[in-house]
């Protein structure tokens, strides 16, 4: 079910061009925030956020050249872009095989895919079962955002945590640590169900029994399955 403030995305989805910027957010200076792409579109979560049985919290979504060519010269792939920020119609949208090429689709692969498919995770296990929320929207070239409070829109995303406990979803925090626990302080109670998982290596958000360890990477594996 949708959660229970406004979302702030379905306003930027419309938006013909740059800068994409939630409206709540128009009055950053942008020159403290050199780093940030706004001529991309955000990217605050993919995948089933609304119902997923595994949701990974990271940081944001980052910027590479290629990347940009991709989504301002392919039509097809800005559309699903936009598609995307409604959290109902939501999904993983770097997996599909016309996009898996892309920045985005290479680091699904590498980091989420490949290595659950050994596992015998499939495809189509992630596209019903996984999701991921970024701490901030925005692409940028660095995570160093300087703010003394979050973005209006952020709130959006603390929420559909929030919602994810709610379902009793288990929750990886792969990045950051320290500021999705500030954002969302239920994370600390919601830790000690044992459905909130701390990756070993923040450097490194690969899902593998390594970074989980066996208990947790068995239960993430059988709740993806489910």
């Amino acid at each position: 079910m949708p959660v229970d403030i406004p979302n702030p995305w379905i306003e930027v989805a419309k938006q013909k061009k740059p800068p994409y910027l939630a409206k709540c957010d128009r009055d950053i200076k942008l020159a403290d925030f050199y780093s940030l792409r706004v001529e991309l579109l955000p990217q605050p979560y993919i995948g089933k956020v609304l119902s997923a049985k595994v949701i990974c919290l990271l940081l944001n979504p980052g910027y590479g050249e290629t990347e940009e060519n991709v989504e301002l010269d392919c039509q097809e792939f800005q559309q699903a872009l936009r598609d995307n920020l409604d959290p109902v119609k939501s999904r993983l949208v770097h997996l599909d095989n016309q996009f898996d090429w892309t920045n985005g689709g290479k680091w699904l692969r590498q980091k989420i895919a490949n290595p659950l498919a050994s596992h015998g995770v499939t495809r189509d296990d992630l596209d019903r079962n996984f999701a991921i929320i970024e701490y901030f929207p925005y692409h940028s070239k660095s995570a160093n955002f300087n703010l003394s409070d979050p973005l209006e829109s952020q709130r959006y995303g603390f929420e559909l945590v929030r919602q994810a406990i709610r379902n009793n979803a288990i929750i990886l925090i792969m990045r950051s640590e320290k500021l999705w626990f500030e954002a969302v302080p239920e994370l600390a109670s919601y830790r000690q169900t044992g459905n909130c998982i701390l990756a070993h290596s923040s450097r490194n958000a690969i899902l593998s029994e390594a970074n989980l360890g066996a208990e947790n990477f068995t239960k993430v594996i059988e709740a993806l399955k489910s």
